[in-house]
């Protein structure tokens, strides 16, 4: 085992190997764009899908929003108040409200979800713990196309971007879905789904710029095609400032972003549908983070660029024989490139092909089945900048193989529910995992319902896990004062981590002005990550201290969320959530004697609080706030914060909506995060403000 980490070591010392390039002129391309949209006059539909963009959840009551439609939980078509999970739905509405600016600020408003800013290009995201940089235990999609990166396990935050406007709703799932969405849908599941193209049509233009926004502006056209259908072009560019620190120093975190794309969708017969959507971007950002002189002596502050690019293409077909039996075939594929001028870079292609078959048959049977064949491919070539982090092998091709099983069973006139499912994911780095669910529901009668759930799920090993070879610190050798190197080296007998859940929740839709959800959790988790302190080496005149990672840690956690909307008038709705979370970890009692590392880069608070209200004032004028507290995270030494949001729109006429967002009013800076995976240098979020102003024509 030494002689391999050495030979490991030796092979660090090659050159960085320059990734082939994607970046694209989409700025050229925006600008075409932008101006084509401009000069065109609105067409047919325009009023009706204008109409239906800029329709409020405030003339709708709180009953009706239990019957939105849902599909993320269990891929098929349901109410909220008929899913046995904690779900919950952010509408078109509430972005548009909200103020946020980023997917990541959406997410702000969920109970039991932790977002948290380390700087302008890059956040920490989880549910139900383990919050970090990569968060590895949440799966997110956007139209069924998976984000997760099986880099480093998690999501590339700074990537992830649509016009919001775009955005049909996001849903969430809070708890496993892997039943469903198969590795490493572990503590929940974010599906971001943008409107059909029927509904975007006509022009829409949007701009905003403020204190850290020095520019977003986005342009969208839709059209019909015939009878068959509807198309829309789209295009975004934004630049942010570099954030302000107290000192007066700025963070170097700017960070700017081109994207433009597509999405066709047609009604091919009166039993076939289908849409197609693509998209090009490409961008560039800005950090500091921890790294080493040339000499591995001690540690520096390094200045890095984080150029990116990539793009899609995502197809959908659904068929329906007849009432009850339909079959729906997607595919994708995904190209992306990121480069970190002082670490390392990484080029990846990803093709998905899935298919669904559900059969429904009376209350008995609701059965859905269907399969998964997932290819990636990835090239990491070594590392020779300030930070040393290295991929062995530099080329590596994964297949995924899945088939999952689901049916939902419904008696004594639809009041009890039983939904079992399981699915079977063979994959490179774990072979064979299973992970099933069993769920069960039950109407109390006056809307109240009560549901339980048990589920297991797994999170996949990822390239870090396995393949990497990482440089973590350097500590003087007390006895020869030789420099000795914290060295990391993945193992190859890493394991996927496991996770067995236990939900029970309550819903009760008192009336159309008060409704309430509770959900109380208990997860038990093994083979989590860890690392071991192997014997030390001499190479080169440095002595290294290898860790070694395993699955020899355990832990558990137990929490309550719960959400309350209250609607006291037609003109003015209010939510309060609130969210606990106690964990705790440990390593197995054989692993316990020179163990040097867990999961110490991830933490997330006991408490959270939201409190938002949505208030129209006039029939022009609307006021909305959002009042946040976050409990402190102590294993990073993160104090807490409260944070208030406010946002004023005003609507002169129906095609034109002004807004004045202001954020983080209480204080001039907090921090709310603190990583310590790359080392990234956190940034204090200051107090901003914007203006945006939207036009449809």
């Amino acid at each position: 085992m030494i002689e391999r980490k050495k030979s490991n070591i030796k092979r660090g010392k090659g050159l960085l190997m320059k990734p082939r390039t994607f970046f694209l002129p989409l700025s050229f391309l925006f600008r075409i764009l932008f101006t084509v949209v401009v000069l065109l006059l609105p067409v047919e539909g325009h009023s009706l899908a204008l109409a239906s963009e800029l329709e409020g959840l405030l003339s709708m009551g709180l009953e009706d929003l239990m019957d939105v439609e849902v599909t993320t939980a269990f891929k098929k078509p349901q109410s909220i108040k008929d899913i046995p999970a904690a779900v919950y739905v952010i509408t078109s509405e509430d972005i548009r409200r909200s103020g946020a600016d980023s997917i990541p600020e959406i997410l702000r408003m969920v109970p039991g979800v932790n977002v948290a800013k380390i700087d302008n290009g890059n956040w920490a995201v989880s549910i139900r713990g383990f919050n970090g940089l990569f968060s590895d235990k949440l799966l997110v999609l956007m139209d069924g196309r998976v984000l997760y990166d099986p880099l480093f396990s998690g999501v590339f935050w700074d990537a992830q971007d649509t016009v919001l406007e775009d955005i049909e709703r996001i849903e969430v799932i809070r708890g496993p879905g892997a039943s469903s969405w198969g590795t490493n849908a572990v503590n929940g599941v974010i599906n971001i789904i943008t409107k059909n193209s029927g509904d975007t049509l006509g022009v829409m233009v949007s701009g905003s710029a403020g204190t850290l926004d020095r520019g977003t502006l986005s342009a969208r056209y839709g059209f019909k095609i015939g009878d068959m259908g509807a198309t829309r072009f789209y295009a975004k560019t934004y630049k942010r400032h570099q954030q302000l620190q107290k000192d007066g120093s700025t963070a170097w975190d700017d960070w700017f972003m081109d994207r433009a794309g597509f999405r066709s969708d047609l009604q091919l017969g009166k039993k076939n549908e289908a849409s197609l959507k693509g998209e090009i971007y490409t961008g560039r950002g800005t950090n500091k983070m921890l790294g080493f002189n040339k000499a591995f002596t001690k540690r520096i502050v390094i200045k890095n660029n984080v150029p990116i690019s990539g793009g899609f293409i995502v197809g959908d077909i659904r068929h329906e024989f007849k009432r009850g039996l339909d079959l729906s075939i997607k595919f994708y594929y995904d190209h992306t490139e990121r480069k970190y001028s002082s670490l390392t870079s990484e080029t990846r292609d990803t093709l998905d092909f899935e298919f669904q078959n559900r059969y429904c048959n009376g209350s008995y049977l609701d059965f859905l089945w269907g399969g998964i064949y997932r290819h990636t491919r990835d090239h990491i070539p070594i590392s020779h900048g300030a930070v040393f982090g290295a991929f062995y092998p530099k080329r590596r091709k994964d297949d995924l193989f899945s088939f999952f099983f689901q049916n939902e069973a419904k008696f004594f006139s639809q009041r009890l529910r039983f939904l079992t499912g399981v699915r079977l994911d063979h994959y490179n780095y774990s072979g064979l995992e299973v992970q099933p669910t069993f769920r069960i529901l039950y109407s109390l009668g006056n809307n109240q319902d009560l549901w339980a759930a048990v589920s297991k799920a797994v999170r996949s090993p990822s390239r870090y896990n396995r393949d990497a070879v990482w440089v973590l610190g350097i500590h003087p050798d007390p006895a020869t004062k030789t420099p000795m190197i914290a060295s990391y080296v993945g193992n190859e007998d890493f394991e996927s981590e496991k996770l067995w859940a236990y939900e029970l929740g309550y819903r009760w839709r008192i009336d159309r002005t008060l409704t309430i959800d509770v959900t109380g959790f208990a997860n038990f988790y093994r083979n989590l990550f860890s690392g071991s302190v192997g014997k030390p080496f001499l190479h080169h005149g440095f002595m290294i201290m290898p860790i070694n990672p395993g699955n020899y840690g355990r832990g558990e956690s137990f929490g309550l969320e719960f959400t309350g909307n209250v609607k006291p008038f037609e003109w003015w709705r209010m939510e309060l959530s609130y969210s606990y979370l106690d964990t705790h970890f440990w390593i197995d009692s054989a692993h316990r004697q020179g163990t040097e590392m867990s999961a110490k880069y991830m933490d997330a608070p006991h408490h959270q609080v939201s409190v938002r209200s949505n208030m129209d004032l006039t029939t022009k004028l609307e006021l909305d706030v959002q009042l946040r507290y976050v409990a402190n995270l102590s294993r990073l030494d993160v104090p807490s914060y409260t944070g208030l949001d406010m946002r004023l729109g005003y609507r002169p006429n129906r095609d034109i909506e002004l807004s004045l967002d202001a954020k983080n009013l209480l204080d001039p800076y907090h921090p709310e995060f603190r990583d310590k995976f790359l080392n990234l240098i956190n940034t204090e979020v200051p107090r901003s403000v914007s203006a945006k102003v939207t036009w449809h024509f």
